[in-house]
């Protein structure tokens, strides 16, 4: 009978204890989300905002204790004094936000900027590190490593409140995407470097030197990457087979963080961070041609959602600890902190003005503006990571208590310093050294888009008045006002003038190819081979680049790139022509065959889009835009007309299926367009449905193929001089 009790007083108070949590966790997320629109109506980054109420929340503990008592051991004491152990802050929150981080990122473009990327997340946390620890050591008697130790905590950035403000002052995506790879590497780098120096400065015999620290640190990262990799790659293999059902390829990849980095950090004794970074950017670079493009559109905001509040939740957490933090303040650390500000500062500088530049001298890098390096210099914010570890730190028997002190008092004010500094003059810096102003083509671009908006605001109103039947001077003034607000009278009257055609070519060219990777992930779900997608989403890539860097040449260049004879299509010819064994040649040229179809059918839209969307931007350059599109189609009609010929009646059957596929698919598009507006009943939408994806079924099917004379392998047409030579618009109007 005892026992019955008391497993009833323990399960009531288990009960008890859920609804605590239940109830704590629904005021966090209330929290969030007042202190997010707070945030956006006072134009201060979100993190500045969250520690300011998180201080006063720690701050207010001890007062609220002595008048509502209840209240206080409700709502603020599991804040306060959190059962779980600091450790649980990074596993619990980190591996969403890195997930998050990686599937957001555009993966070819990090590529691109590795070399800065990496100096930024690896090597300048390093510098620092040292700046901090030898500039402390000088300073503070706890010894070399313990110094180091705070420099690794203090190494790190929080770049979310840079990055909002970079995309509200229209930043340029390369700085955006430097910031953004920063921010994605340099907490793992942040993490392993503190774990050493933990070891070292607790005593670990097996940890205690500098050289087996640094082995222990190129294992953690090198081994993190490669159970990284290996897991993003599987993962993206099992993406397709979810049967195209959004809520399931959001829920896969919702399993994936926490069992891998407790795996990798756990079991394998590697980073879990560079781990889900890793997997993250595999799923992300191949996930965009294996699932549909709303399916992706739903993944990113499942995964935005989620990192949203995880973010604002552990820094919360974390700034309510600060107060703790700083009550053994004295003015010995303040001026400590002084010097670690200084230090790190001094190593962000030369990281940035010394080193950065050198990657450019090297050929490692584009050259970054100096405005943009200062900026990025002074938004190097610290967010809950750092205070997390302080926390961890201050939490530590096995440190000397003097040194505990010091490296938890230090990095809470050193967080609370740049939240607070940093954080509300990033925006006023920004403005003071004028990189919130627009270049001379997107302003010329903006006026232009501005014109246009203003005209289809004119047709909306006049469509609208014939309803209300307002008079005519409401209707001038209602248009009058919406020019005022937008500053309509700085617009010039002729937008276009001021544009180059060389600028206005290389915008219109950028412009073509964005659209065309867009388009290309509709041509997934086994319409065309997933090996095909990866290589045309390669290529847009590629042509964005190539159109910024080098305009029209480099565009071109790159577009012919991808008619070039793959190696697959080489031994499959060999083997032919040695064995008369047609299966894989046949085979690597229906590859070939759907490959250029789709390119075809995608350039057409292309030319769609020009004609439609960009002439009222780019005026008479529409008229060069359609020419290289033409010469495009041209190229790609000549390899198609030499597979068919090897096809014969074959090649009809595989430009059939390819209609009857994007008929289905546009046939189910349009009708979930009615069930959306409830045109149709779902039941009716279903039914439909299921008759549509059973014909899919059927025609995803390729059909057998025979060649009917030996194939040669095509020789790709060599357009490139006549495309670079096509006339300008002066050119053609002095003819």
């Amino acid at each position: 009978m005892d026992a019955v009790n008391e497993g009833g007083h323990c399960g009531a108070r288990n009960v008890h204890s859920l609804i605590e949590y239940l109830v704590l966790s629904a005021s966090l997320f209330g929290v969030v989300a007042a202190m997010q629109a707070v945030a956006a109506r006072l134009a201060i980054p979100e993190a500045t905002a969250l520690s300011i109420l998180g201080i006063g929340i720690g701050a207010s503990y001890f007062v609220v204790v002595s008048f509502a008592p209840h209240v206080a051991q409700f709502f603020l004491s599991p804040l306060i004094n959190p059962v779980l152990p600091v450790d649980a802050y990074l596993w619990l929150f980190l591996p969403p936000l890195m997930m998050q981080a990686a599937l957001a990122i555009d993966v070819r473009s990090f590529l691109l900027d590795a070399a800065p990327i990496l100096l930024l997340a690896i090597v300048a946390v390093i510098v620092t590190t040292v700046c901090v620890g030898v500039a402390m050591s000088a300073l503070a008697p706890y010894g070399l490593v313990a110094c180091l130790l705070l420099g690794a905590i203090v190494g790190e950035n929080d770049a979310s409140a840079v990055i909002t403000i970079f995309r509200e002052v229209g930043a340029p995506a390369r700085i955006i995407r430097l910031v953004e790879g920063e921010s994605l590497l340099d907490d793992a780098t942040a993490l392993a470097l503190s774990g050493v120096l933990l070891a070292m400065l607790a005593g670990d015999a097996a940890d205690a030197t500098l050289g087996a620290g640094l082995k222990v640190f190129a294992y953690s990262f090198v081994g993190g990457a490669v159970v990284g990799l290996v897991v993003g790659r599987v993962a993206a293999s099992v993406l397709p087979l979810l049967g195209d059902i959004a809520s399931a390829e959001a829920a896969f990849t919702m399993a994936l963080p926490y069992p891998l980095y407790l795996f990798a950090n756990d079991t394998l004794h590697v980073s879990g961070v560079i781990a889900i970074v890793c997997a993250g950017l595999v799923i992300n670079s191949l996930g965009r041609t294996r699932l549909s493009p709303s399916n992706w559109r739903h993944l990113q905001m499942v995964w935005e959602q989620i990192a949203a509040l995880a973010g604002a939740i552990i820094f919360l957490l974390a700034a309510i600890q600060i107060p703790r933090l700083l009550s053994g303040e004295s003015w010995h650390h303040v001026w400590l902190l002084a010097v670690a500000l200084i230090a790190a500062l001094a190593a962000r500088l030369f990281v940035l003005f010394v080193m950065l530049p050198a990657l450019t001298w090297m050929r490692l890098s584009k050259p970054i503006p100096a405005g943009f390096r200062l900026v990025i210099t002074w938004g190097g914010l610290r967010g809950a990571l750092t205070l997390v570890l302080a926390m961890g730190v201050a939490q530590n028997s096995a440190i000397p208590n003097d040194a505990r002190t010091f490296i938890s008092v230090t990095a809470a004010g050193f967080a609370l310093f740049t939240l607070l500094v940093n954080g509300t003059t990033l925006r006023w810096l920004i403005s003071r050294l004028g990189l919130n102003r627009l270049t001379r083509q997107e302003e010329a671009m903006q006026n232009q888009a501005l014109v246009l908006s203003s005209r289809a605001v004119d047709a909306a109103l006049a469509r609208m008045n014939t309803a209300l039947r307002a008079d005519a001077k409401t209707l001038t003034d209602v248009a009058s006002e919406y020019r005022r607000g937008l500053s309509m009278s700085a617009v010039v009257a002729d937008p276009e003038s001021s544009v180059s055609e060389r600028d206005g070519l290389a915008i219109g060219l950028v412009t073509l190819a964005a659209h065309e990777r867009d388009l290309v992930p509709e041509y997934g779900d086994g319409v065309i081979s997933v090996a095909n997608l990866d290589a045309m989403m390669r290529n847009t890539g590629q042509m964005i680049e190539a159109a910024r860097s080098k305009g029209r040449v480099g565009y071109h260049r790159v577009a012919l790139e991808i008619l070039e004879i793959p190696l697959r299509y080489r031994i499959a010819k060999l083997l032919y022509r040695f064995t008369r064994f047609e299966r894989p040649l046949a085979a690597a040229m229906v590859e070939r065959f759907e490959l250029l179809l789709c390119r075809r059918v995608v350039l057409e839209r292309l030319r769609d889009f020009n004609a439609t969307r960009l002439k009222p931007l780019v005026g008479e350059l529409t008229t060069v835009l359609d020419s290289v599109i033409a010469l495009r189609i041209g190229s790609a009609e000549l390899e198609i007309a030499e597979l068919r010929n090897q096809f014969g009646s074959a090649a009809n059957a595989l430009e059939r299926r390819l209609l009857l596929l994007r008929a289905l698919k546009e046939g189910r598009r349009s009708l979930e367009a009615m069930a959306a507006e409830r045109v149709i009943s779902k039941t009716v939408f279903d039914r439909v449905r299921n008759a549509i994806d059973r014909a899919w079924s059927v025609a995803i099917r390729r059909p057998r193929v025979r060649l009917l004379v030996p194939a040669p392998i095509p020789v790709p047409a060599q357009h490139l001089e006549q495309m670079t030579s096509l006339p300008t618009t002066a050119e053609r109007k002095s003819a």
